[in-house]
C-alpha cells in the first residue's frame, strides 16, 4: 500500500485515533514509522487540525527518548505522521518474553520515560496516550 512517497508494509500498532505502520519512504531510503489517522477521526476538521498542532509541537522536541516527527501532512483527506522508525519489542512484547523487570532495570526505564516526559511538558506539550 502506498500513501505519497511512503511504502506501508505492516501495521506496528493500532490505537483508539490511528493505525501506525512500518514505512519505506523512497525518497530518502530509509525505514520510518507511519501514523495514519482513523477515518472516523478524519471526518472532523477541528480533531485534523488539533492533531497537526500537537505534531507541530511535538517535531519541536529534542530528547533521546523522544522519537522524532519527520513530517506531519495530509495526502489526500488522510492525515498522516512520519516518525523516526525504532526497531524493536514493544515493552508488552519484551515483558512477554522476558517476565518482569527486575526492580532497578524498571526504575532506570522508568526515569526514561519521567526524564522524556519532563522535557514535553517543559515544552508545554502534554502526552495524551502514554503507553
Amino acid at each position: 500500500m502506498k500513501l505519497g512517497r511512503f511504502e506501508l508494509k505492516r501495521v506496528l500498532g493500532e490505537g483508539a485515533q490511528a493505525t501506525v505502520w512500518l514505512g519505506f519512504d523512497a525518497r530518502l531510503e530509509r525505514e520510518v514509522a507511519v501514523k495514519l489517522m482513523r477515518a472516523d477521526a478524519a471526518a472532523d476538521p477541528v480533531a485534523v487540525g488539533q492533531w497537526l498542532q500537537e505534531a507541530r509541537s511535538v517535531s519541536r522536541l529534542t530528547h533521546s527518548n523522544i522519537v522524532p516527527v519527520f513530517e506531519a501532512d495530509l495526502h489526500g483527506q488522510q492525515p498522516y505522521l512520519v516518525f523516526e522508525y525504532v526497531p524493536g519489542p514493544t515493552l508488552t512484547q519484551h515483558l512477554k518474553a522476558r517476565g518482569a523487570l527486575p526492580a532497578h532495570e524498571a526504575v532506570q526505564m522508568m526515569l526514561g520515560v519521567l526524564d522524556a516526559l519532563h522535557a514535553a511538558h517543559m515544552a508545554g506539550v502534554v502526552h495524551r496516550d502514554l503507553k
